[in-house]
């Protein structure tokens, strides 16, 4: 069985919880002042009673800001200190007892989604809000389909629908979790339904991520996790600098019988963002391909009887755009299956995108799961709330502050189809799938379409 904790000494975890808990009210007031001033466009609509009750507080988080940032100062830089002894990850293991495995089990569920989980005043630049409260909302939310859905292992095969809630997950891999306080409240969550999670992931140094945000990672599953291991990009550019984003390996155990176990790799990573001109997710391709190789000579085992090899995340390009053709080609995509596309640069007929049109989040009729599905399945509002796969750059601008909704006719290749979150799966892994889906239950808590897979192994 694997723990992993935050230091490998008490008085260095100690010095850390000390140093965090100076930090912690200082970055929440200066959080609370910017976001005054970072409205979300639902807000607007009602910008006087928005700023009527957001100012009040200001002399608060001022005084509190003012009064503590010396020491604030102090704690930050032990706090920097103390990362470069932390460990990568943080392995929480809760309600194992007594757990057995059905080694005769042969369909699972793999789900990936991106929870923009950063510090309010960041989230606003995302047209989100209320970042404490959402990662709370997530949490029940996909806690409650748990608790009253059925596998669909004996069902009738769909492959490519658009679902309002979670199938049976068995793991989840998760994207910006970014912010600690918020990750630590969505896995008090989870762990009601999932005992292993794997949280607050990333390398932190001055030439990694300049001390500030780790990967955003994070890794939730049923089953025990034997081994896992996270690697950081060598190369990243613009916002990313500030972010350890890399690639979190896992190996879980399935079951055991005749001497041998039943095991699964999952991975999960986050690519570049908005990468413009700069070939950076093509080198963090070459990577991905490189250390999921390596992470499976280092951890196999000859006892082992591989089930699955599944590759999730953010990819951050799509199948289809002409400025993401070089990305479609890479030789990823002949040792990794993408379930959702026919070939390069050409995605089946039933894929919708993935990346919301930020300016438009907010609007009535796709505040509800129903809703949001109704708007995905209709292909004229599919592209009002959908990016489309027609970018020839991948810039910030490109994507979002010039991310209009088009009028005029519908272009059904493309319009509303930007997917970039992948679940792909090792050509040479036996399985079936039963189930492709995009879900969504995270309606008003995320700026992306989860996606999610059930197959069926040999």
């Amino acid at each position: 069985m694997l723990h992993k904790t935050p230091f490998p000494h008490k008085y260095q975890q100690w010095a850390f919880t000390v140093a965090e808990f100076i930090l912690r009210p200082v970055l929440w007031s200066f959080s609370e002042i910017v976001s005054i001033f970072i409205p979300t466009t639902k807000e607007r609509t009602h910008i006087a009673r928005h700023y009527a009750t957001s100012l009040a507080f200001l002399p608060l988080y001022i005084s509190i800001l003012t009064c503590l940032i010396v020491p604030a100062v102090v704690a930050f830089l032990m706090r920097c200190v103390l990362h470069l002894f932390r460990n990568s990850y943080i392995l929480s293991v809760k309600g194992t007892d007594g757990q057995q495995y059905d080694s005769e089990k042969k369909t699972y569920n793999v789900t990936t989604m991106n929870i923009c989980l950063m510090p309010e005043f960041l989230s606003r630049f995302n047209n989100l809000s209320h970042t404490k409260q959402r990662a709370q909302i997530t949490g029940q939310r996909i806690i409650a389909d748990q608790i009253r859905t059925e596998s669909i292992a004996n069902g009738t095969k769909q492959v490519g629908d658009i679902q309002t809630n979670f199938s049976e997950i068995d793991f989840m891999c998760i994207q910006e979790g970014w912010d600690r306080d918020h990750s630590k409240r969505l896995v008090k969550e989870l762990h009601k339904v999932y005992p292993w999670i794997i949280y607050d992931v990333g390398d932190t140094s001055l030439f990694n991520n300049y001390f500030i945000f780790n990967s955003g990672l994070m890794f939730v599953s049923k089953y025990e996790i034997l081994h896992a291991c996270f690697k950081t990009y060598s190369n990243s550019c613009k916002q990313c600098l500030f972010s350890g984003k890399g690639l979190l390996m896992v190996k879980v155990l399935l079951g055991r019988s005749k001497g041998k176990s039943k095991v699964g790799y999952i991975f999960n990573t986050h690519l570049q963002a908005y990468q413009g001109e700069t070939p950076i997710i093509q080198k963090q391709l070459d990577e991905v391909l490189l250390w999921t190789e390596e992470f499976r000579t280092l951890t196999g085992d000859q006892r082992d009887s591989v089930t699955f090899d599944i590759l999730c995340g953010d990819f951050n390009f799509d199948n289809i755009s002409p400025g993401d053709q070089c990305l479609s080609d890479h030789s990823l995509f002949s040792v990794y299956i993408d379930p959702a596309r026919k070939s390069a640069g050409q995605d089946h007929e039933w894929t919708v995108g993935t990346e919301m049109r930020q300016g438009c989040f907010w609007e009535e009729e796709i505040s509800s799961p129903e809703g949001l599905k109704r708007a995905l399945e209709n292909p004229a509002m599919r592209r009002r709330y959908i990016l489309d796969a027609d970018v020839k750059v991948a810039t910030l601008s490109n994507l979002v502050y010039n991310a209009h909704p088009k009028t005029g006719e519908v272009n059904e290749k493309c319009d509303g189809k930007r997917r970039i979150d992948y679940i792909l799966y090792n050509k040479e892994s036996d399985i079936e799938i039963r189930q492709y889906s995009f879900v969504t239950r995270l309606a008003e808590l995320t700026d992306h379409i989860p996606v999610s897979m059930t197959f069926n192994t040999s």
